[in-house]
Parts: C-alpha cells; structure tokens; sequence
C-alpha cells in the first residue's frame, strides 16, 4: 500500500514541474514581448505592401482623387509613431510620377496631413534602404533617414529629416560608406 501512495506523489510532483514549466514559458514570452513592444517601439518593422490593403480608407481615397491614377499599384510603408497615430509613405513608382530625379514619395499622418513629399531614387546600393526611422523622436514622430545613391563608388548620402511645426524639415545631410553607420532599418 506504501508502494502506491509513492507512485501517486510522483505523478503528482511530475504534474507540478509541467505546470511550474508552463507558468516560466508564459512569464518569459510576455516579458519578451512587453520589452520589444515598450521599449522598441520603432521596432515593429514592415514593407511595403498595397496601398489599398494597409492604409487608413479616407487616405487612399485621398490619394486616387488627387493622383489621378490607378492606386493599386501604390505601395505604402507603415512607421509608428508615438503621436497622430501612424506614419504612411506612399510609394507611387509609376511612370506618371518618375523621373531623371527620382520618384515621388508622400509621408502623411494617420488624420490625412501631408507631412513631407520628396523625389528619390529608390535603386541604391545592397545593404542600404530608402528609409529608415531613427529613435529620435520630435514631437512624437520619429525622425526619417533617406538614403540615396551618389556618384562615387561605395558612397551614399542620407539626409535626416525630423517633424517640426507640422511636417518634416531637412536638418543635415552626410556621406558616408556604403552598409556603415545604418540605424533601425524600415526599408
């Protein structure tokens, strides 16, 4: 009888461990998560995707009245912000919107403003993106770093816009190496 009361703890120390196990995963992925959510708000890095799919409706509405044309082939890129909600970058790579210069690319806000409107060139070299937000934050919205290709090999320039009174100013622009001195990467 003895012999049973013992095989009947250890099923029951066995349970406990699984559930002490369990508890520890659970604690472990909300702490991760809490750290990566709170901490590294600029961290929650997406692509482009379709305009139509992702952006707020009242702003692609916006956009195939003002453009007129086709917004399915609009791409956007999403950037939170700690402000007016998120930041979009639309992408209008068509040829009604490229040129020698660049392409056109828009930054609103989440309420419809336009924020920034530049031309870029959006083929650069491997290791670089378009645009990048920094962790520096103005007013609630982060500063954006866009990235261009120059005429010197193994050379880029990236100029740092950051929000201001309503949009985006220009505050500097550097050369630097090719893949040196990259912040958080959005695209």
């Amino acid at each position: 009888m003895l012999k049973n009361i013992d095989k009947t703890s250890n099923i029951r120390l066995g349970n406990y461990r699984v559930n002490i196990l369990i508890l520890f995963v659970v604690v472990t992925a909300f702490t991760a998560s809490f750290f990566i959510t709170y901490l590294f708000p600029n961290s929650k890095l997406t692509s482009w995707q379709n305009a139509e799919n992702l952006a707020p409706k009242p702003l692609v509405l916006s956009q195939k009245s003002i453009r007129n044309f086709d917004i399915s082939s609009v791409k956007v890129l999403t950037i939170p912000s700690r402000s007016d909600g998120n930041l979009y970058i639309f992408d209008y790579r068509s040829p009604q919107f490229c040129g020698a210069a660049g392409c056109l690319y828009s930054v609103y806000n989440e309420s419809g403003n336009i924020l920034l409107e530049f031309l870029a060139n959006p083929y650069l070299p491997r290791k670089e993106n378009l645009i990048q937000a920094t962790d520096i934050d103005n007013s609630g919205f982060p500063c954006l770093i866009i990235t261009q290709a120059t005429d010197q090999e193994n050379i880029v320039s990236r100029t740092r816009y950051c929000y201001e009174k309503g949009k985006y100013i220009r505050l500097n622009k550097s050369l630097i190496e090719v893949g040196k001195g990259l912040e958080r990467r959005i695209n």
